[in-house]
């Protein structure tokens, strides 16, 4: 079996993407803002806007058997205030391929490419608070949690909180 292939997705990736963020939004629900219901009307397009954003965030893919396993976003706050934060967002490997450090090398490439964000100054991201693995992850990559948003998801009627992480780069 070939080793894992972390890169940049581009906008030929759109189909893979839609399809492994989909089943994301049905396998984990609660582990995401959005929903299956708000995103399976998405047009690749829509999609392709996603891996190739207006500024400079990124979109990385992680690849198994020639196949998309898993995913991670990594951009920067909007607000004028905020832009010296970049966040992590729709981080998910697909079951099957869990367990095999996957997440951590698509961590460590939205890491790396916050480093290379001008003016970042820490990389910020929330994790469902029952969500121990994915928590254990990022603290071991150097993540702090600096709070909790109680009952930040509402998903079939449950509530869950979401634990709130950082990551200081240094140099910055």
């Amino acid at each position: 079996m070939p080793a894992p292939l972390v890169r940049r997705l581009t906008a030929p990736d759109a189909p893979s993407l839609r399809r492994l963020r989909l089943d994301a939004l049905v396998e984990t629900p609660e582990s995401f803002g959005s929903s299956y219901e708000e995103e399976h009307t998405l047009t690749l397009e829509d999609i392709r806007g996603w891996i190739t954003p207006l500024d400079d965030g990124a979109m990385f893919g992680v690849f198994a058997d020639d196949a998309l396993a898993g995913m991670v976003g990594v951009g920067r706050q909007r607000k004028l205030k905020m832009r010296h934060k970049a966040h992590i967002w729709s981080m998910y490997v697909a079951p099957a391929q869990r367990g095999h450090g996957l997440g951590r090398l698509l961590m460590h490439a939205a890491i790396a490419h916050a480093q290379t964000m001008r003016g970042i100054r820490q990389v910020q991201l929330s994790v469902t608070a029952n969500n121990v693995a994915a928590a254990a992850l990022y603290a071991s990559l150097g993540f702090m949690e600096y709070g909790t948003e109680r009952e930040a998801l509402c998903v079939n009627g449950q509530l869950y909180d979401e634990t709130l992480m950082a990551l200081a780069l240094s140099g910055r």
